[in-house]
């Protein structure tokens, strides 16, 4: 498969009045055509602000420190805002993350619909607004025609979910960013987001970058997996890969705090536990050191880089290293050998 996505050594930070907080650190990401990759950790690790950077739209007093961001061979980074403008919505589009506060309330939903077909397909009102409303009939929206009139408050949470699918897909755009796209909704709703985002891209054939911290969504959606922490990719590969061969610690600890359907009501989850490092000064060696009960001497003075564990699967970790011990994962806890 062709790329679509290149991002190479990507640093975004946040310069405010105590000082530059690292948000991310030297990540690379590849998204290749019709591909659906889920990008997946806590709160804080970076997701969301390297989504936003592949937008350019990082909010003040954020900034793009270096590196490239490669859609079809051309660097977003060295577009004018003028040439971006023409991208956005149109090649590269955006699911927000709250659905509630996404939407304009002081506009109808056509209104919302109808200026991007107008902008990026050059359509007269009247042709834009009978596409607008066969992308909310193609979303599943009931009387489409009259919903159209609607303004925001008269939907409910998932409604509007749809509504903003509705305007991702609006110019058939051929990279869909989905940010936390089921995070305020309940889970029949989430169900059916996720049900309707998958007919959705393979009628459409768009590659998907999904952000969320939801492991269980990323394995119903995605084929491959990045797992970041603390602005830095820790983990990659294959859903298989992550769900049955994890090699990162933290890794581990994410699958071990996913709730099962077989648990007793004996069992436990296992959280992790501590906090993730500051990243107005991050650590010279592994950011997870302190919360990593596998710690070793080289983790705290050395950040280690991208061990390849086989074709597609990297994991940044010195337990991969030949002089380390031998740690297994055997689905229901981690050992040592």
């Amino acid at each position: 498969m062709d790329k679509l996505l290149e991002i190479k050594d990507l640093h975004t930070s946040f310069f405010t009045h105590v000082g530059e907080v690292k948000a991310v650190r030297g990540i690379n990401i590849d998204v290749h055509q019709g591909e659906a990759v889920g990008i997946v950790g806590e709160s804080g690790c970076g997701k969301s602000v390297t989504s936003l950077s592949v937008m350019r739209l990082v909010p003040s007093p954020g900034k793009i420190i270096k590196g490239q961001i490669y859609f079809k061979g051309e660097d977003l980074l060295q577009k004018s805002e003028k040439e971006m403008q023409k991208i956005r919505g149109n090649k590269i589009a955006m699911i927000f993350q709250d659905p509630m506060t996404s939407l304009n309330p002081v506009y109808t939903i056509g209104d919302q619909l109808i200026e991007p077909l107008r902008l990026h397909k050059n359509l007269d009102k009247k042709a834009a607004r009978r596409e607008a409303v066969e992308l909310l009939r193609e979303v599943r929206i009931p009387d489409p025609e009259k919903r159209l009139n609607q303004y925001p408050h008269e939907f409910s949470g998932g409604m509007r979910q749809r509504v903003m699918i509705a305007m991702a897909l609006s110019c058939q755009p051929e990279l869909i960013i989905a940010d936390e796209p089921t995070t305020a909704l309940d889970v029949t709703i989430q169900a059916q987001i996720l049900e309707l985002m998958k007919e959705l891209r393979e009628k459409f054939n768009s590659s998907i970058m999904l952000i969320t911290h939801d492991l269980g969504i990323v394995a119903d959606l995605c084929s491959r997996i990045v797992v970041m922490y603390a602005g830095i990719i820790v983990e990659e590969g294959s859903v298989r890969d992550i769900f049955y061969n994890p090699k990162h610690p933290y890794t581990w600890g994410l699958l071990k705090s996913i709730p099962k359907v077989n648990m007793t009501s004996r069992q436990r989850l296992i959280p992790i536990d501590g906090q993730p490092p500051d990243l107005l000064k991050p650590p010279a060696g592994c950011p997870f050191v302190p919360r990593c009960r596998y710690a070793m001497r080289i983790c705290q003075e050395q950040c280690p880089g991208l061990y390849s564990v086989s074709d597609d699967h990297n994991a940044a970790c010195w337990l991969l290293d030949s002089r380390a011990p031998s740690v297994t994962w055997d689905r229901e806890g981690v050992s040592l050998k």
